[in-house]
């Protein structure tokens, strides 16, 4: 069984949840803007979070963005006017599939393009690339050991890089945010409190951390009230590999 406990940030199901995150992708990309008409919205309403919040860190010159488990590409097309460069990555191909065919159908392969894979933060991957900002939008409760992946993405980063990570904050409660039908994607299923994200960040090696609620006022699911969001904001130390 997974911990009960919305402070734990690895969860002991036998359950494979990355598999079972990759068919789910694989099945819902094509539907998601017809099954979830907010997408696009709340792509865009996170990017303007991260811009107004940390408007130091978008640079169209220079920018060069790692978009992790970016999907279908909804955040990194509200991101691309702001930056360089935007590497997409995901573990579902078929999401990835259309992240690439909307860029190349709007003009913007040249900027963006995603790749398939599960990032170890390991040399050689990405062909050796790091980047000065990395996002991942309403992912990591999809993720069953947020410290692997948090220690895989500082890796991708610059030093003075930035990691920002919007997702569902966990209730004061410790109630259960998301419904049954989904939890078998769904390993942080109590959503995600800044002090999980603190100790998460601090292991692996970021500083200047900061925490900010989000009120997005859009309903994310029809049965489930709308919840309240955080943005949280790790730095690779300058000194850093």
């Amino acid at each position: 069984m997974s911990h009960s406990h919305s402070d734990h940030t690895h969860t002991h199901d036998h359950h494979d949840f990355k598999q079972a995150n990759e068919e789910h992708f694989d099945k819902a990309a094509p539907n998601v803007e017809h099954e979830h008409p907010y997408a696009r919205e709340l792509g865009i309403k996170n990017v303007e979070a991260m811009r107004e919040t940390y408007p130091d860190l978008f640079d169209k010159e220079r920018t060069e963005v790692l978009d992790f488990a970016c999907g279908t590409g909804l955040v990194s097309q509200a991101l691309r006017p702001y930056v360089k460069s935007i590497v997409g990555v995901d573990i579902s191909q078929g999401s990835v599939d259309i992240y690439n065919k909307q860029a190349a159908d709007m003009g913007f392969a040249d900027q963006m393009k995603a790749v398939r894979a599960e990032l170890k933060g390991e040399p050689g991957e990405l062909d050796g690339r790091k980047f000065d900002l990395i996002t991942c939008c309403l992912s990591y409760h999809h993720m069953p050991d947020i410290d692997e992946v948090t220690r895989a993405l500082a890796f991708f980063l610059k030093p003075g890089g930035s990691l920002l990570v919007i997702d569902i904050k966990a209730a004061p409660e410790g109630k259960v945010l998301f419904p049954e039908r989904y939890h078998h994607v769904v390993p942080q299923k109590h959503g995600l409190s800044v002090e999980t994200m603190r100790k998460t960040f601090e292991g692996a090696g970021l500083v200047d951390l900061a925490f900010k609620d989000l009120e997005w006022g859009v309903q994310l699911l029809p049965d489930v009230p709308p919840p309240v969001g955080f943005l949280a904001r790790g730095v690779k130390p300058a000194g850093g590999a």
